[in-house]
C-alpha cells in the first residue's frame, strides 16, 4: 500500500482553485437565467479566493501559524459569501441591512488571520 505525503500548501491551492473555479462557474450559471440583470458582486466573487486565497498561497515564503490561517481561510470564505448574497440581492432587486455583517465580518477575520501571522512571525 502507498502512501504519500501532500504538503498542505499544495492541498490549499488545490481548494482555492476548486472555490475560484466554482464561483465562477455558479456566477455564470446565475447570471444566464437572470433575465439580463448582472451585478459585479456575483461576477466579481471569484476573486476573494482567487486573491485572498491563491495569491498569497503562492507568494508567502513560509506558510503562517495555524490560528492565523485559519482566520485568514474564515475572511475569504465568508467575503465569498458576502459577496454571493449581495449579488444575488442585486439581481433580485433588493436590498439587505445586514448584507454589510459579512463585509464587516469578513475584513475583522482577515486582519485578525494578519495580526495572529505578524505576532507569530516577531516572536520566532
Amino acid at each position: 500500500m502507498s502512501t504519500s505525503v501532500k504538503s498542505p500548501r499544495a492541498r490549499t491551492l488545490r481548494v482555492y482553485a476548486a472555490a475560484t473555479l466554482f464561483c465562477i462557474v455558479f456566477a455564470l450559471i446565475y447570471e444566464h437565467f437572470s433575465h439580463g440583470v448582472y451585478s459585479a458582486f456575483l461576477l466579481g466573487m471569484f476573486a476573494f479566493p482567487l486573491l485572498g486565497g491563491i495569491v498569497p498561497c503562492v507568494l508567502l515564503p513560509k506558510a503562517p501559524a495555524r490560528s492565523a490561517r485559519h482566520a485568514w481561510h474564515a475572511g475569504v470564505a465568508t467575503l465569498t459569501v458576502g459577496s454571493c448574497v449581495h449579488g444575488i440581492f442585486d439581481i433580485y432587486g433588493t436590498t439587505a441591512p445586514l448584507v454589510t455583517a459579512y463585509w464587516v465580518a469578513g475584513g475583522l477575520l482577515l486582519a485578525a488571520g494578519l495580526a495572529l501571522w505578524v505576532m507569530r512571525a516577531r516572536a520566532h
